[in-house]
């Protein structure tokens, strides 16, 4: 009994959900799993003949969704764009969040974190130093720019009728969205956080383009 069960703990297999490759937004597909049957196999090698050889019978486990779920992601959910202006740094932490984003893929109940998808704003990570707004004032710090794509993601969520856990604005107006809509993080301390409350999974379009940020939410009509 003790070796099948350790068989059945080394020899599982975990099913792997679809997934959006990040980089070109090719579906990744799903890949089945399986357990060991301990019960089963036990009573197979209780009943066996003395050097019988038996093969371990597994149980499949299913991946919750399957690759066809997202290339039926095809409508526009929500769309929105802001201008962009300043420095030739502040446009290149631009480039880098929105390449971070895109192609997010967001299952209904699903959680999207700014902070988590994006990551820190660091040297190490080819952030430059920006002006940025802190307690009011204007600094340099890396990372310059980003909360202009946070502001542009989180209009997009708002126009989608997402459910916004955690949304924080600037201590002063800034100037690429309408006042009261903008979107502040600060990794660590603020992030932009939104849930998946509809009936289809999403996927979040990010890029740059005519020099302004869009960003398109993908999902199913009803």
């Amino acid at each position: 009994m003790r070796l099948v069960e350790h068989l059945a703990i080394r020899h599982q297999k975990v099913p792997s959900e679809p997934a959006l490759d990040r980089n070109s937004g090719e579906i990744i597909p799903e890949v089945e799993g399986y357990i060991i049957d301990v019960e089963y196999n036990v009573q197979q090698i209780l009943a066996a003949e003395a050097g019988e050889r038996l093969k371990l019978k597994v149980i499949p486990v299913y991946p919750k969704h399957r690759g066809a779920e997202i290339e039926e992601i095809k409508d526009i959910i929500a769309s929105y764009s802001t201008w962009i202006s300043g420095s030739a740094q502040r446009q290149s932490n631009i480039q880098l969040a929105v390449k971070a984003i895109n192609n997010t893929l967001l299952w209904p109940g699903e959680l999207f974190s700014f902070n988590e998808v994006v990551g820190p704003r660091t040297m190490l990570r080819g952030y430059q130093p920006a002006p940025i707004i802190m307690m009011g004032h204007m600094e340099m710090d890396f990372g310059g720019g980003v909360c202009q794509v946070a502001s542009t993601l989180y209009n997009a969520a708002a126009a989608a009728d997402l459910t916004i856990i955690e949304r924080h604005q600037h201590s002063r107006p800034v100037h690429y969205v309408p006042k009261g809509k903008d979107a502040t993080v600060n990794y660590g301390y603020l992030d932009l956080k939104f849930k998946n409350n509809l009936n289809t999974p999403l996927i979040v379009k990010a890029w740059v383009g005519g020099n302004q940020v869009w960003v398109n939410i993908l999902g199913r009509e009803k």
